[in-house]
């Protein structure tokens, strides 16, 4: 397995960061928001860096039935953008909670968002490789197996009894 590392100050998520996503480098600049941002705005932009994380998972999934079920050259594989979006949004998430609480707002972590971003990027491609796996097995049709199964068996059977 890959050592973790993430290149960030503690507590400091302004800067360029590096994040390594199964053997691959990612560089991320992020800065804080400005000090004066209403507190609508920030929390307009928690909910749109969300909304980045849940369609960056999609796009993961998708590109994982492009490469593993339709056989799509590698070129016709982004993983690249949606994980730079992903961490992008992440990062930001973790700067706009407090800001959002020390202007008076409500705003609390989601349980991934506790993660450390490395983590959660390749949580995401997990999800997004098993979520492929599950739909394709709840697709196989379960009818023809079990006719297939059944003439399997009687030929078994015969064979056993001749």
């Amino acid at each position: 397995m890959g050592e973790k590392k993430e290149t960030v100050l503690p507590g400091n998520y302004a800067g360029t960061i590096k994040v390594s996503v199964r053997g691959r480098d990612y560089y991320v600049h992020t800065s804080a928001p400005m000090p004066m941002m209403p507190l609508e705005d920030l929390e307009k932009a928690l909910e749109n860096n969300r909304s980045i994380l849940k369609t960056s998972q999609q796009q993961m999934r998708e590109n994982f039935v492009k490469e593993a079920f339709e056989y799509a050259a590698p070129w016709l594989v982004n993983y690249d953008s949606p994980t730079q979006d992903a961490i992008q949004a992440h990062l930001n998430i973790n700067m706009l909670i407090p800001l959002i609480n020390l202007k008076g707002g409500q705003a609390n972590f989601e349980k991934p968002e506790t993660l450390n971003v490395q983590t959660r990027m390749e949580l995401m491609r997990n999800i997004a490789e098993k979520s492929v796996f599950m739909d394709q097995l709840s697709a196989h049709n379960h009818v023809h197996t079990a006719i297939a199964m059944s003439f399997v068996l009687m030929v078994l059977l015969a064979l056993v009894l001749l």
